[in-house]
């Protein structure tokens, strides 16, 4: 059976680019005609959207309790769908004579507690970029200018997708944090890692190294990103204390991506949700103004 390659990341965050790296790796991504690709977004696959759409509700902005999730996990219809899925990329890629296969959604750190039993011992590629530059970046693909984003709510939805791909993802030692900043300013390095990784996770033939690390540090532009953010997390009066020891900890895991993750060390304000439930509807409320209705 072909490895599962779980692209687990946030909006804007570099899911696109490693996407792009894993497959030139090797890793079979589907059918031209079953992914979705639009200037945002980069070889996702429709019927995980389409899935994924229905577990959040259509709705991306606002977290669905994990709880919820854990539940539907447990529906009979929805298991069933979910397999179908996963059965389809196993015998497509195998058909394309692929060792591995590979998924990118960057709502899948919302969904993540649907899926992580579903998908078995998957292999996680985890990228850790700058929470303001993931926030800046995601709310001009909103319509947004910069001056109309709650940053304080930008940082507590990063916060809740991000423990969620922790808390789901620390007992599977199939992991690697790739730090955005460094794949942009070393990409040679950075593949050549990335490489050596699912090469060892997937058993593939070394051989071809050379040419495959070549291949996909072709796919970058060294220094080249469509945001950088001109501050440090500890001088963004906006960031909790939280949320600032959160970000060195994921940084951490770039390099030492077994370190013990404790959540109650990075624990979300009580009052999380609601607030980004009001953020919600006064985004709409803007993006409706925007659009003179």
């Amino acid at each position: 059976m072909p490895r599962r390659i779980i692209i687990c990341g946030i909006y804007r965050s570099g899911t696109s680019l490693i996407t792009k790296l894993t497959r030139e790796w090797g890793a079979y991504a589907g059918k031209a005609e079953d992914l979705f690709e639009d200037e945002y977004g980069y070889l996702e696959h429709l019927a995980l959207q389409k899935l994924n759409d229905e577990l959040l509700g259509s709705n991306s902005r606002v977290p669905t309790p994990v709880q919820t999730l854990l539940e539907k996990a447990q529906d009979p219809a929805l298991q069933q769908r979910a397999q179908q899925i996963l059965a389809e990329m196993d015998v497509e890629a195998q058909s394309n004579n692929g060792i591995a296969w590979t998924w990118k959604d960057p709502r899948l750190p919302l969904a993540i507690p649907f899926w992580a039993d579903l998908w078995k011992d998957a292999i996680y590629i985890i990228p850790v970029r700058h929470p303001v530059e993931t926030i800046l970046s995601a709310a001009k693909m909103e319509g947004l200018e910069g001056d109309q984003v709650p940053l304080s709510a930008g940082f507590a939805y990063w916060q809740f997708c991000m423990l969620n791909v922790l808390n789901f993802t620390q007992s599977n030692p199939r992991k690697i944090f790739i730090s955005y900043d460094q794949l942009i300013q070393n990409p040679q390095h950075e593949c050549e890692r990335l490489c050596a990784f699912l090469d060892e996770q997937c058993e593939m033939d070394a051989s071809t190294k050379d040419q495959r690390v070549q291949a996909m540090t072709s796919q970058i532009t060294a220094g080249r990103r469509h945001y950088q953010s001109p501050a440090s997390l500890a001088d963004l009066e906006t960031a909790s204390a939280e949320q600032r020891a959160l970000y060195n900890f994921l940084r951490v895991k770039t390099t030492y991506p077994n370190e013990t993750f404790n959540p109650s060390d990075f624990a979300l304000h009580p009052s999380w949700m609601e607030y980004l439930q009001t953020m919600d509807m006064l985004v709409a409320s803007m993006q409706n103004m925007q659009r003179g209705e």
